[in-house]
């Protein structure tokens, strides 16, 4: 999961890449936990993979980072 949330941060990746059909499985517990969208908008959706606040939030207590 760590892997997923690190690449949605740093370079968000496209919904039909090869990066997302390797990790399809984990693409989508992170999307249905909440931590990861393509969603930019109400009713404005993109073809890429981003981390949402709840994601990065998650990737910094998996990681161990202080986010202040």
């Amino acid at each position: 999961m760590l892997e997923i949330l690190k690449q949605a941060l740093e370079n968000p990746f496209k919904t039909k890449s090869n990066f997302a059909r390797e990790n399809a499985d984990l693409i989508a517990m992170a999307a249905s936990d909440g931590f990861i969208t393509t969603r930019m908008a109400a009713g404005l959706y993109s073809r890429k993979w981003m981390i949402t606040p709840v994601g990065l939030s998650h990737y910094y207590a998996l990681s161990g980072m202080s986010h202040d």
